[in-house]
């Protein structure tokens, strides 16, 4: 195929399928719009007028508000018989940034975007609407972005689930939750959310609360949630709460009041000092520099696991110093993996 610009094998499929993503999450928008711009009160708007202000069809109008409801989890109610509307507080007032601060969200959502591994109609839907506030040059790259994630299939058991306790965190409500450790039994609980809580390394969104069962505070992977309801009771933070203290000795997401604080000790070698250097890699760190070029790095982390995989990650550029017990546990690792390669 050969379009008009001269531009040549494209992959026509591909393209209709991320073209239709597109002009549904634009559909959906324009209705959700109208839901809540017009179905004000307990009147609602019709839904011959959503059509006739959509140009679609009150089949496809129909369609449309029950995938904004189980799709999205937009709180969508029926004020009659054909008539609709969206609970306003279900969305934040517009915001008036400047351009540098658009960028700095277009940023962050650009990190969201490469841990999407399965698509997410929230970022897409969010790409969208802050493209409108950015310049037209970077506007093209938030919609290149958005067509990216949208190549890849929906996960609609995840998107129900980050809806339901991103909710429940904003508005103070308790969430019920049927978790799956990953190593054995699924259980059902109750959880308070205090925090949502990225990981970069893991590609991972972690939840953070009171777990009301274990009277307890637990940090749940939200991947590994299998269903959430968000219930009407009420709970809130305690004013002492602070996730920055929480996770001030965690390299990932461990806390250091459910795992003790380790002192890790790394040397590295003068081939990669220089990459060291150019980072921040934990808020404890010290640095030392040593003779012939290498460095030495300290930090105060809960545990030893999160980090064991990034010394790793370092190769032969880097040697444990201290705790043994992390010593070890990398060179039984470089060990076994040798094991495997040789003859």
């Amino acid at each position: 195929m050969t379009d008009r610009d001269g531009w040549d094998g494209w992959d026509d499929g591909a393209d209709d399928r991320i073209g239709r993503k597109r002009d549904r999450l634009a559909r959906l928008l324009s209705v959700a719009s109208i839901l809540y711009s017009k179905g004000k009160g307990e009147a609602g708007v019709p839904v011959s007028e959503i059509a006739r202000l959509t140009g679609m069809t009150t089949r496809t109008v129909y369609r449309d508000i029950r995938a904004l409801e189980d799709e999205l989890a937009v709180p969508v109610f029926q004020a009659a018989r054909g008539h609709y509307g969206i609970d306003r507080k279900f969305f934040l007032p517009p915001l008036r940034l400047s351009v540098p601060e658009a960028i700095v969200l277009f940023l962050a959502s650009r990190l969201i975007a490469r841990w999407s591994d399965q698509y997410d109609a929230a970022v897409v839907s969010a790409f969208t609407k802050l493209a409108d506030a950015l310049p037209q040059p970077i506007a093209r790259h938030v919609a290149a972005t958005m067509l990216s994630v949208g190549e890849h299939d929906t996960n609609e058991p995840f998107t129900r689930s980050f809806s339901a306790v991103a909710r429940g965190w904003a508005e103070g409500r308790v969430v019920e939750i049927t978790y799956d450790p990953g190593t054995g039994q699924e259980k059902r609980t109750r959880v308070h959310p205090y925090a949502l809580e990225p990981d970069a390394a893991l590609r991972s969104v972690y939840l953070i609360g009171f777990d009301e069962p274990a009277n307890a505070m637990r940090t749940y992977k939200v991947e590994r949630i299998r269903a959430a309801t968000l219930t009407q009771d009420r709970y809130e933070i305690p004013d002492g709460f602070d996730p920055d203290r929480w996770l001030a000795n965690s390299w990932g997401i461990w806390s250091s009041d459910s795992t003790p604080p380790e002192l890790v000790r790394l040397r590295f070698d003068a081939s990669v000092a220089h990459r060291v250097r150019e980072a921040v890699w934990h808020r404890s760190q010290e640095l030392t520099e040593l003779d012939g070029g290498e460095v030495e790095l300290a930090v105060t982390v809960a545990g030893i696991i999160e980090i064991r995989p990034w010394i790793l990650s370092w190769g032969d550029g880097v040697e444990v110093i201290e705790p043994p017990s992390l010593r070890e546990a990398v060179a039984a690792a470089v060990r076994n993996a040798a094991a495997r390669y040789a003859d």
